[in-house]
């Protein structure tokens, strides 16, 4: 989860030569949650993280009320950390983002995000 940082991309290719489309409706707020928490995991703003873009069961998996100080433990020797969207999987109120992570002196790694809609937002439910 740490390495867990920056979005890169914020569009899609429909073709070789064509430009990128901006991403719209639902996938744009997918895209929105996602740059949120890599913007926050950035700036070590994991009050955001836990309060803000977590689920309740997400927020109790990564320590409950110590959710801060485990992430805040887990992430303070990244530097420079960035995640590239690698495709969006949605099914009703839960969505899978295929990720690749990397961090400043680490290999990059695939990864997956689990989020869901409550009350009209996009939540991270989990990160494997």
């Amino acid at each position: 989860m740490a390495a867990v940082a920056m979005l890169a991309p914020m569009g899609c290719s429909f073709g070789g030569d064509e430009e990128p489309q901006p991403v719209s409706g639902v996938p744009k707020a997918i895209v929105a949650t996602v740059d949120q928490l890599g913007r926050a995991i950035a700036e070590q703003d994991y009050a955001t993280v836990c309060g803000r873009l977590f689920t309740e069961d997400a927020r109790r998996r990564a320590g409950g009320k110590d959710c801060v100080a485990q992430l805040r433990s887990s992430g303070e020797d990244v530097r420079r950390p960035s995640i590239e969207i690698r495709g969006i999987d949605l099914k009703d109120d839960r969505a899978t983002v295929k990720v690749e992570t990397r961090a400043e002196g680490q290999a990059r790694v695939s990864d997956t995000l689990e989020l869901r809609r409550e009350d009209g937002r996009w939540l991270i439910e989990a990160l494997s």
